[in-house]
């Protein structure tokens, strides 16, 4: 199993809030003490972590991407990969290998 054929799901524990007009996400409940702070979000990170709320391949982020801003295929999963690298990093992604 890769990256590719995994299910990826936003952490409970985290929102997507909107803050002086930056979109950000923060950490709330028992995850503050491992995350003490915000992360800002571009409008396509914006976008991902807001579909993330159910599990979704690369491919099916990378096709939404696509539907939702002007950006070619290649773009959008570049993208995506580096937003999953990103939440994985900061533990706020729910990996389902077998999905």
């Amino acid at each position: 199993m890769g990256m590719m054929d995994a299910h990826y799901r936003g952490r409970e524990g985290f929102v997507h809030r909107r803050v002086a007009g930056t979109d950000v996400l923060i950490s709330v409940g028992a995850n503050v003490a491992n995350f003490n702070g915000y992360i800002t979000l571009n409008p396509t990170a914006s976008f991902l972590w807001d579909v993330l709320a159910q599990p979704r391949t690369v491919g099916e982020l990378t096709v939404l991407l696509t539907e939702e801003f002007d950006v070619s295929p290649e773009i959008a999963r570049k993208d995506v990969t580096l937003f999953l690298e990103m939440l994985q990093r900061n533990a706020m992604v729910t990996v389902y290998e077998d999905a």
